[in-house]
């Protein structure tokens, strides 16, 4: 019966939809048309209307799975559907609320001790446009009608994996959505052990970014960095299916244009090439004689020229030059040696080329490693920047999220759930004015008026209204005026350049790794994501604010996840012995999960007979072999069932071994199986 009452709504929300794509199609067609006719202004608005009708088609069809997924039943008798995206019906009602609209914030927040007005919470778990399940939570003490299902929380996470991560749209927590929402200026730190969603709540925190300041965080200004590709394709798919599709999705190994790295160093090698004295000696590499230049001048030998070369960076360096920026000097320098003779252009060109980091630090063995790349980017920044050189596509440009539509410069009216009628002005992500409730939802001609009077007042006469969106995306009226406004180009960053950086398992952050993204991050608020006991690079930081210094920041905000909701608690306690002392373990909310312990006299015998579906994590230096997941490459990822192969050689392959370890203890969410040859580390054996 009661999933009978909900499909009714999710029909008409489906129904809906259909009426929403043929007026979207419309509206783009009419845009193109207006191509044809017209003064310039027609063609300003035709561009804003196709870029706006062809986002709103991207979103409706990208949010078909699982659209409707939450309704909230309030205590004065309103009830709220909760979805992916909003959708209003043909007279502007509400028929989905969009899950980061404030109006949903009870969904996530209400508890039985705080209900915020919420008698009974429901998850309705859906195929498509299909109900096929209904999870409630009763937070009042009123006799509710209809009350199914065991609570939805424990059911999504009993869930299976796949081999992508899910979003947690509709299992949000408390303490996940306060980080979520959390301010987007200053420094937020989110901290939290294995499986306390911290990586969900950084992707949901940006696509809750967007919603709410859409005209400034849209067209890829937003960065989100993770430890490696193998991590970036597994969350790839989550902001998608949140509704959102600009933004930049990026490994450390990928930060640097036109390299895609994928291996590490070994931790030796790792430890000096992130450490700070790299920024010394790649400097002393930008400025060495290259390889191949003219070694005699007239009558100038190869010791001359050298001496010349250290005198062009003697000067250069005291003015600020860069050495891509130095021929001027370099043939100022010659010249006064040849007693001011003029030095050919062709020399000039040969003796002191325009360099790219790739000719100063060439590839070993022809293939770049991930601590590799900020040294390139650091070479970047001392050489200054040549011509571009065409480069091939790179791995994560193919996978790269693609931009969304920039946003029309325009005054906009829209209904809010809360504040009743509301007015943008251009520019601006916020409303300039609100009308309360003093005119309701069917008032559009008052709602008119009353914008219209505000608008004269700002020095713009409106003479008629048109259909349009707010910074939302939401439907609203936008006022034709007698002046058209003019449309203004928002400065849009570089390439590299963001104005929020989001950097999950940031503890492993080297010292030039924070460089390289600071260099990224100069103008950008952050949020940054991590547990320091599961660090294990050899520079990884010793407290959070040291980090946060290394990439020059201040404002710190800290927002801890305590609770634990993937990893079950058998696996969690045995994983809690190898933590680091004075780290705080995680709370389990799952209880259960298996673990087995088997001392085995054949490695690979043993992994042949037990791998079944289960996922096999080794060392790095015998992954290969067995046919492993290299330790190295988990940090971040789930998965149902794991194999754990040796753990000695885990802990000793590296100086923070044991940290190494519990990251790839914690990897499992059903079952955890240890197969060992040489004896456990001492902390599981000990007592």
């Amino acid at each position: 019966m009661q999933i009978a009452v909900e499909q009714q709504v999710v029909d008409r929300v489906y129904e809906r939809l259909e009426v929403m794509r043929a007026q979207a199609r419309t509206l783009k067609s009419e845009g193109h048309g207006r191509a044809t006719s017209g003064p310039l202004t027609g063609l300003v608005e035709r561009d804003a209307m196709v870029l706006r009708a062809a986002a709103q088609l991207s979103d409706l069809d990208g949010q078909e799975e699982g659209l409707v997924f939450g309704r909230l039943d309030f205590d004065d008798g309103d009830t709220y559907r909760i979805g992916r995206l909003g959708v209003r019906d043909e007279d502007r009602e509400p028929l989905v609320v969009d899950w980061r609209a404030p109006a949903a914030a009870p969904f996530y927040r209400a508890t039985t001790g705080e209900p915020l007005g919420v008698d009974r919470r429901r998850v309705i778990i859906c195929e498509g446009p299909k109900v096929v399940g209904l999870d409630d939570d009763v937070l009042s003490s009123k006799d509710i009608e209809g009350v199914v299902g065991e609570g939805a929380l424990l059911a999504s996470l009993t869930r299976e994996r796949g081999e992508h991560m899910r979003d947690i749209v509709t299992t949000i927590q408390r303490e996940q959505d306060e980080a979520i929402r959390a301010p987007a200026h200053g420094v937020t730190l989110i901290t939290g052990g294995p499986g306390t969603g911290k990586t969900q709540v950084a992707l949901h925190r940006a696509a809750y970014l967007l919603y709410t300041d859409r005209g400034r965080f849209a067209d890829g200004r937003i960065l989100v960095v993770g430890p490696s590709t193998v991590f970036t394709d597994y969350i790839g798919r989550v902001l998608p299916g949140l509704g959102e599709d600009s933004v930049h999705l990026r490994a450390i190994g990928e930060l640097f244009e036109g390299v895609t790295a994928t291996r590490r160093d070994s931790a030796k090698v790792a430890k000096v090439k992130g450490g700070l004295g790299m920024v010394r000696v790649l400097t002393d590499l930008a400025w060495d004689t290259p390889p191949g230049v003219p070694d005699r001048l007239s009558t100038l030998k190869a010791e001359d020229l050298a001496g010349a070369r250290a005198e062009v960076r003697k000067r250069c360096e005291a003015q600020g030059i860069k050495p891509n920026g130095a021929r001027a000097i370099a043939a100022t320098v010659l010249s006064e040696l040849l007693d001011g003779k003029e030095i050919p252009e062709s020399f000039l060109k040969a003796w002191w080329p325009q360099l790219t980091p790739q000719d100063v630090l060439p590839a070993q063995n022809g293939e770049w490693t991930v601590d590799d790349v900020p040294l390139l980017d650091e070479l970047a920044d001392i050489l200054g920047t040549p011509e571009k050189p065409k480069v091939t596509q790179s791995e994560w440009q193919l996978r790269e999220l693609k931009s969304g539509a920039r946003l029309a410069e325009t005054f906009v009216v829209s209904w809010s759930l809360n504040d009743g009628w509301q007015l943008f002005a251009p520019g601006l992500p916020t409303p300039i004015a609100n009308s309360g409730q003093s005119i309701d939802n069917n008032g559009y001609w008052a709602a008119q008026r009353w914008a219209a009077a505000i608008i004269l007042r700002e020095g713009h006469k409106v003479v008629s209204w048109v259909d349009g969106f707010d910074p939302h995306g939401e439907e609203a009226f936008v006022p034709v005026l007698a002046e058209p406004l003019p449309v203004a180009e928002p400065d849009a960053p570089t390439d590299d350049v963001y104005l929020h950086v989001i950097l999950d398992e940031a503890q492993d952050l080297s010292p030039m790794e924070c460089r390289m993204i600071a260099r990224r991050a100069a103008h950008a608020s952050m949020t940054i994501v991590g547990d320091l006991g599961q660090a294990t690079h050899p520079l990884a930081v010793e407290t959070w604010p040291e980090l946060v210094k290394r990439l020059g920041k201040r404002q710190l905000r800290t927002l801890d996840l305590p609770t634990g909701y993937r990893v079950p608690q058998t696996i969690a306690d045995f994983a809690a012995l190898a933590l680091a002392p004075g780290i705080e373990p995680t709370r389990s909310f799952r209880p259960g999960g298996t673990l087995e312990i088997r001392h085995v006299d054949d490695l690979a015998a043993a992994v042949r007979e037990a791998r079944g579906e289960a996922t096999v994590i080794a060392a790095d230096h015998v992954a290969q072999e067995l046919g492993a997941v290299p330790v190295s490459q988990v940090k971040g990822l789930e998965y149902d069932r794991v194999i754990l192969v040796e753990p000695a050689d885990i802990v000793a392959a590296e100086p923070r071994g044991m940290n190494r370890l519990y990251v790839a203890l914690t990897r499992a969410v059903a079952s955890l199986v240890i197969l060992h040859h040489k004896p456990l580390p001492e902390v599981f054996t000990a007592g």
